[in-house]
């Protein structure tokens, strides 16, 4: 997925150096099973995976989905219609032609011409789903999930732990967490929202109890084009880089991939349409909003968002 993970795991009566090997080797088989198969399925740098497949087919041809990919599929359409588009999965080639996808870095910016093109070929209005199989509408279209597929995969990873009997733990891949029980003190666990710039640091805290973070900002995944930073983060009405004061989402749900759909929904909106957003679909939303001077910075927390800072 290109980033790491780290999961931390509290077994009760017993040290690290008491952990049975084959036991542990049980749990690591496990996480790194859920990943992979999450990956092979949703991965656009994998040729043969569930997702480049479907990108190759053509206009109204059905394929089957799996079980995971179904379920992906069905709660991104849900967020693209609760964010009145804002989050959209069928960005393939927008993302490609901005750089930052399979095909690289870019040099120039794609023209208003090429974008006008991409947008005949993207909108989630687009996807046909029926009977657990999926259709494009138009020839063209691609599918991009990065911005729910990693948040997924915590949830596979967590669901994998709790199958195993691991009811304490916390999981996190490239920044997205999902928490679950207490941790080895016996509290709740407690996380960091990061400081919006390449620099780091930790903004607040929050305690986490079978519960997930995730965060979508503009100030580590960019590109530079002719001295302009352009972020990561696509306008599906635009098919351009977002261009707006917010800087940083965190949104805490039950299940990571929801919270990562949904904050990159609100970063794709801006800072008043995310924070109505937030309050009409009652998110436990944290935005950071940048003000005139660099160093300038706005906060804005939903009640919910609040119940959880430390």
């Amino acid at each position: 997925m290109g980033t790491e993970y780290r999961v931390s795991l509290v077994i009760k009566g017993q040290s690290d150096d008491s952990l049975p090997s084959a036991r542990q080797d049980r749990f690591e088989t496990a996480i790194v099973g859920a990943m992979n198969a999450v990956n092979q399925s949703m991965s656009n740098y994998i040729v043969n995976s569930e997702i480049s497949k479907f990108n190759r087919l053509g206009a109204n041809t059905f394929q089957k989905l799996s079980p995971d990919f179904l379920e992906v599929m069905l709660e991104s359409q849900k967020i693209a219609k609760i964010s009145d588009g804002a989050f959209d999965v069928t960005l393939g080639k927008a993302i490609d032609a901005w750089g930052f996808g399979p095909d690289g870095k870019i040099t120039r910016q794609p023209s208003n011409t090429k974008l006008a093109e991409l947008k005949l070929t993207s909108g989630y209005q687009k996807l046909i789903l029926e009977e657990g199989a999926i259709a494009k509408s138009v020839d063209g279209l691609e599918l991009s999930l990065s911005a729910i597929a990693k948040g997924y995969a915590v949830d596979k990873v967590a669901e994998a732990l709790l199958e195993l009997g691991i009811n304490d733990f916390l999981v996190n891949i490239g920044g997205e967490l999902r928490a679950s029980g207490f941790n080895v003190d016996g509290n709740i666990w407690r996380v960091g929202v990061e400081k919006p710039h390449l620099l780091g640091g930790i903004q607040e805290i929050v305690g986490l109890n079978n519960a997930a973070i995730a965060t979508s900002g503009d100030y580590r995944n960019f590109l530079l084009i002719d001295g302009k930073q352009f972020s990561h983060t696509i306008d599906p009405k635009s098919l351009k880089p977002v261009l707006h004061k917010l800087a940083l989402v965190s949104v805490i749900s039950e299940r990571a991939s929801t919270a990562d759909a949904m904050a990159t929904a609100m970063m794709a909106m801006g800072e008043e349409s995310a924070w109505k957003f937030a309050q009409d679909q009652k998110v436990a939303a944290y935005m950071i909003i940048r003000g005139d001077a660099e160093a300038d910075f706005q906060v804005r927390a939903t009640e919910k968002f609040k119940t959880y800072l430390q």
